[in-house]
């Protein structure tokens, strides 16, 4: 497959232009999976990389929430009111509504994954800067059915599944999540998904280690570590770790507001 023509579906930061993201400094934002990129439409996935010294200032999305993923760096992290040193290999949750700020302090750049979900956009309606660090945050109420929309979400009991392990890192249970979920898949040699076809949610597969490769809405893929696979809402798709060592991936998924159905 690495004669083949590059998927639409698979992006990397190779050749993506940074931007500077409101409410930040020393911050460069790539955008990989958007409603422009790839045509997403319940969440936005970028890579952040921030210098020393620098960081976001205290703010809160209302309406949105988000997670991040630390791949290398370190800074001193707070989620409403409460303050961690962040370090790579950890995710991070943010509640819509919970204030949060970081502020990077190793010599090497603060390099993260963020995902948004519904996506941001840099929408000045979807971000409130804090007047201190010691002022509340608030968030819009959930939509009417909201647990019951995430009780009937696809899990991971599927016979389409083989060869996987799972492990949930973001979901209702563990974090509060409503509009996505994470998960941390151990893919053995030959394992993965045999052809399916979701509804009601897009998924993003990040390759830690190892290789994919398989079809999403029957073109022919081939991701390597440090790449973004975007699976559409209602696109069929499989894939497989053709390595003898298998692969390491996080699986995001994102589903639509209420009010988007």
């Amino acid at each position: 497959m690495s004669d083949a023509a590059p998927s639409r579906y698979v992006r990397s930061t190779q050749g993506i232009a940074g931007y500077s993201p409101a409410n930040h400094t020393g911050t460069s934002n790539q955008r990989l999976v958007s409603r422009d990129t790839v045509g997403a439409q319940y969440l936005e996935v970028l890579i952040g990389t921030i210098v020393k010294g620098h960081g976001a200032s205290r703010h809160f999305h209302p309406n949105l929430e988000q997670a991040g993923f630390l791949l290398q760096g370190a800074g001193i992290s707070e989620i409403d009111g409460a303050e961690t040193l962040a370090r790579p290999g950890t995710w991070r949750h943010y509640r819509k509504g919970v204030p949060h700020r970081v502020t990077v302090t190793s010599d090497e750049p603060f390099k993260t994954i963020v995902v948004y979900a519904p996506p941001y956009g840099e929408n000045r309606d979807s971000v409130v800067v804090c007047e201190d660090n010691h002022s509340p945050g608030h968030a819009t109420a959930s939509a009417p059915g909201m647990q019951e929309a995430i009780a009937k979400r696809p899990r991971f009991d599927s016979p389409h599944f083989s060869g996987l392990r799972a492990e949930p890192v973001i979901n209702a249970e563990k974090s509060g999540a409503e509009y996505m979920e994470v998960f941390d898949l151990q893919l053995a040699a030959g394992g993965g998904a045999s052809s399916q076809t979701l509804h009601g949610l897009e998924q993003v597969l990040f390759v830690r280690a190892g290789r994919l490769t398989g079809e999403i809405a029957g073109s022919a893929f081939e991701a390597r570590p440090g790449d973004f696979v975007f699976v559409p809402d209602g696109a069929s798709h499989a894939y497989t770790a053709p390595e003898p060592s298998g692969a390491e991936v996080f699986l995001i998924r994102a589903f639509p507001s209420l009010e988007q159905e």
